[in-house]
């Protein structure tokens, strides 16, 4: 009991939750706590209020909708509430409050703990300091195992780690759904972005891409994150399959229409950066992808038709642009 203690105290004692409370207040429940656990007292005897949470950052947004209870979380940020950019489902983003992020909306919130990305001005730091709103920054993740830490730390600074727990084996069991068979090769993926950005394989998405039986085109081909791959070298060494984030012109260049080894196929943008439970949409969409490039799926020209929130990137025949149906 003494070692649970340990590992959940030091949040306690170095956070002001309620704000204003005296500096020594935590050190003095942290003591008593420990001298409580030395004489056998359960744990439960420990009281404590649950932090209330303002979050600034489109991904622990969806995390903390799913580990926090009722009334906890203050407020999301207002990436969340546009679908074009929003890790979470719309309905659920509309139950919270949104904000910019300014300080004046986060003081008349008055949270006990602002969770942003780990951009954040210094300006910014001193006066969460200065005002008692702790803060926690949550860097981008890049594989699911640091999804999952994230979400425990997330779900231990709300005070419910079962909550966590439960969102993570959710994404396991969504990651097993969505693995390909067994000895089945890889198959090569290009992640297009407009303006021929591509991913890079330490990404999440290039972690996602090969759980779920694909590999990283442009990786492979040495390219890295937000590097830009050209129109010319895709004609000239074309992928199995091409999953456009987005459409510009790139994606929709006639030239592509003549590249009958490649299929293409939309990859929401919103897929492809958030951790947490965007996974989830994101391996069953992959995993929707593979199964539709089958033997039995169904072709118009080089491109397919599958079931997506964005439409298909279209092929270009004759002047028109043929689009397969959502």
């Amino acid at each position: 009991m003494a070692k649970r203690l340990g590992k959940i105290l030091p949040i306690f004692a170095k956070r002001k939750w309620g704000g204003g409370a005296p500096k020594g207040r935590w050190r003095s429940i942290a003591l008593s706590a420990t001298l409580a656990a030395c004489t056998q007292t359960p744990v439960q005897t420990v009281s404590h209020r649950t932090p209330k949470i303002v979050s600034l950052n489109p991904c622990s947004d969806a995390i903390l909708a799913e580990v926090t209870q009722p009334g906890q979380l203050l407020a999301i940020s207002h990436y969340s509430t546009d679908p074009r950019a929003s890790s979470m489902d719309p309905a659920k983003a509309r139950q919270y409050p949104a904000t910019r992020g300014t300080l004046e909306e986060i003081i008349a919130l008055r949270p006990d703990v602002v969770v942003d990305g780990t951009f954040v001005p210094p300006s910014t730091v001193a006066a969460y300091n200065r005002l008692g709103f702790a803060l926690e920054a949550l860097p981008i993740a890049a594989t699911v195992e640091d999804s999952h830490a994230q979400i425990r730390r997330l779900a231990a600074l709300a005070g419910h780690p079962e909550r966590g727990e439960a969102l993570i084996r959710r994404i396991d069991a969504a990651l097993t759904i969505a693995a390909p068979p067994k000895g089945a090769p890889a198959i090569p993926a290009l992640v297009w972005e407009p303006g021929g950005i591509v991913p890079g394989d330490k990404t999440l998405i290039a972690d996602l891409l090969r759980r779920t039986g694909f590999a990283n085109f442009s990786a492979a081909r040495g390219f890295g994150q937000a590097d830009q791959l050209p129109l010319e070298h895709v004609l000239a060494d074309p992928p199995r399959v091409i999953l456009a984030a987005g459409s510009d012109r790139a994606l929709t260049h006639p030239a592509l229409a003549n590249v009958n080894t490649t299929q293409r196929a939309p990859l929401d943008p919103a897929l492809l950066y958030c951790a947490g439970p965007t996974i989830i949409r994101a391996a069953a969409r992959l995993a929707e992808v593979r199964r539709a490039l089958g033997p039995t799926h169904k072709q118009e020209g080089s491109a397919f038709a599958l079931s997506s929130p964005l439409p298909l990137a279209g092929a270009v025949r004759g002047g028109q642009t043929v689009r397969s149906n959502p």
